[in-house]
């Protein structure tokens, strides 16, 4: 500290300018008590003052050497020292990444999503893609720390395209806050949060959340099997699911049709630091088509006409498409396109493929597959796309009315 610094220095000073003045003198020997470095108070020689003895050389007498001293140059008070204020370094070890394969949940065509979680958080973290050439380019900045968390039981299938009031799920988060919003929010998924099950993540959105313990809560009023996988929504999600808020944090990964199917290398890490560094970490994946498949349609039925049985259905639309004004959403593909599978004996299948929300079977061709009409059809319903084939199904049994 400077203020104590500069206060032992002027002692000091004081120190050696008393000390020019010295003394020899010479002291019977049996005087053994004294030592080099005591203080001693000389009469009238020394004009009555302190000495301190430098050496002493013993012999028939002890011949003292001494120089002057004055104990009260070393009485100042040094002023008070704060506190350091010491920072423990931040220790910053790999992030946790999750990679996302998500089905549509925003209006933006990315083919996957990386979150990515660490406490404490180093700042922006860097995400570099492998070349073909084996070297590595930096594609993506992510600038926010995402609220990752595990379910502490069971998440139990529900319905879907409403809201399931009689489950719900708890969840402990690693950092952040989930909170309560209203219905429409919630189904404009404001609230989205993806859950892992096996290898697929479902979407859905809460609208109640209760902290019922530190960074723990309970979320129901949900709605399950957004973006078009209501399948998901049929089976149970176990306890310790990894869940994911769906909110900015969350950074597109893969975008390009050339990237599905294709195992590409990341390096994720500290965006100041050296992608070479073992703090990153390197994921391999895939992405998937999932992003870009049409929505399974919906309301079929099934009606006798002279010519066969029509399947009718409506078609459901992945952009742009919750506006309630338009007669009609977007189509969002390129051309209108539909196929249906009609299940038959012994685990066979005829395709049948139309331009339109309507799809003959005729009656010739249920009669060669089935020997007789019949009074309920099992099948799976897709709109087809030209970029990724066939969307997501709608597998049902419709009686023929």
């Amino acid at each position: 500290h400077r203020a104590n610094a500069q206060s032992l220095a002027e002692s000091w000073l004081q120190d050696l300018w008393i000390g020019r003045e010295t003394a020899e003198f010479s002291l019977r020997p049996g005087l053994l008590a004294l030592q080099p470095g005591d203080l001693v108070q000389l009469g009238a020689a020394g004009g009555g003052r302190l000495f301190q003895i430098q050496r002493i050389t013993d012999g028939a007498a002890r011949q003292i050497s001494a120089r002057a001293a004055d104990a009260s140059v070393y009485d100042a008070a040094a002023p008070l020292l704060g506190r350091a204020n010491v920072v423990s370094p931040k220790i910053v070890g790999p992030p946790r990444v999750e990679i996302l394969d998500l089905a549509l949940w925003r209006d933006e065509e990315a083919l996957s999503y990386v979150a990515a979680f660490a406490d404490p958080w180093p700042g922006p973290l860097a995400i570099w893609r492998m070349t073909f050439q084996g070297g590595y380019e930096q594609i993506a900045i992510i600038d926010k720390r995402a609220t990752i968390g595990e379910t502490l039981d069971v998440l139990p299938s529900g319905p879907v395209r409403r809201f399931d009031n009689g489950s719900s799920v708890t969840v402990r988060i690693g950092a952040g806050q989930l909170s309560s919003v209203g219905d429409l929010a919630a189904l404009a998924g404001r609230s989205a949060m993806a859950i892992r099950v096996g290898g697929d993540w479902e979407i859905f959105a809460f609208a109640h959340a209760e902290l019922i313990g530190e960074k723990t809560y309970r979320l129901s009023r949900l709605i399950r099997g957004l973006g078009g996988e209501e399948h998901l929504a049929k089976r149970d999600a176990p306890a310790g699911a990894t869940v994911v808020l769906l909110n900015d944090a969350i950074a597109p990964l893969a975008r390009k049709v050339a990237e599905i199917g294709a195992p590409t290398t990341y390096r994720i890490g500290p965006a100041d630091r050296d992608y070479a560094e073992p703090i990153f970490v390197q994921p391999t994946v895939a992405a998937t088509n999932k992003a870009l498949r049409p929505y399974a349609p919906t309301k079929a039925r099934a009606r006798r006409t002279p010519a066969g049985v029509v399947i009718d259905f409506m078609r459901r639309g992945r952009l742009d498409s919750d506006a309630w004004e338009t007669l009609d959403i977007p189509l969002g593909e390129a051309s209108e396109s539909y196929e249906a599978d009609i299940s038959l004996p012994a685990s066979g299948k005829r395709t049948l493929a139309a331009a339109a929300t309507s799809i003959l079977y005729p009656a010739a061709e249920e009669l060669a597959d089935f020997g007789a009409p019949q009074s309920e059809l099992t099948l799976s319903l897709y709109q087809m796309s030209a970029t990724v084939g066939r969307g997501f199904p709608l597998t049902t049994t419709l009686p023929v009315q």
